[in-house]
């Protein structure tokens, strides 16, 4: 049954997403200074391992405009008693050269691309120009060779700016693409992937009917 299938490939995908938190978790050192875009699960949850394993370190989280899901990773975060700082992403750049990696999910990686919460590629090429690496985690449910139209690429522009004047548009996108090849590498429950064997595999696996499903598409 479709429901089934889709619910056993959120379970398969959730405990993914926890095996690769613990092997992200190793990449972070004592004393070190970490930074990420948005709210990702796997991502909180490799912070969280490496807190409880001892390490302490700071976290520079970004609001992750218009939802400000970084508020509630920040709030998690000193739940945990890890140092945090709080920025907005047009101020990367700024912090950058202080840190020692920075760490984002993935919404989806495909063959040659990792799409990820807007504002992801702009911190990326700061982090390239500043020669910081940029790691991202996920699992390789993530992983596929196409994906479906989005069936709400443009969001509620009322989330930007209500009520705004016209004649200006307002454009509110969720997501971008960003190259896989500007990633140092990609952490999935397999371990360290190098960008090339991430996409490679994500060349691999075409759309599955559980994971159109799961992501609400079939």
């Amino acid at each position: 049954m479709p429901k089934r299938a889709a619910q056993d490939f959120v379970a398969r995908a959730a405990r993914s997403a926890e095996q690769a938190a613990a092997h992200a978790a190793e990449l972070i050192a004592d004393g070190s200074t970490l930074l990420t875009h948005s709210r990702s699960s796997t991502v909180l949850a490799a912070f969280v391992r490496a807190r409880r394993a001892g390490r302490r370190f700071r976290v520079i989280a970004t609001e992750s405009r218009p939802l400000m899901e970084g508020r509630a990773l920040a709030e998690a975060l000193a739940g945990e008693s890890v140092d945090v700082t709080f920025i907005t992403e047009g101020a990367a750049a700024l912090v950058l050269p202080r840190v020692s990696r920075v760490m984002v999910g993935a919404d989806r990686v495909t063959a040659g691309w990792l799409v990820n919460k807007i504002g992801t590629r702009m911190i990326v090429l700061a982090a390239r120009e500043c020669g910081v690496k940029v790691t991202a985690l996920c699992d390789t449910s993530k992983f596929i060779a196409a994906t479906p139209d989005a069936p709400e690429a443009v969001r509620d522009p009322n989330e930007l700016w209500p009520d705004a004047p016209p004649p200006v548009e307002v454009v509110n996108r969720y997501f971008e693409p960003t190259p896989l090849d500007y990633f140092d590498g990609v952490v999935t429950e397999d371990g360290w992937l190098a960008p090339h064997e991430a996409g490679r595999r994500a060349a691999g696996h075409p759309l599955s009917q559980p994971l159109l499903a799961a992501l609400g598409a079939a």
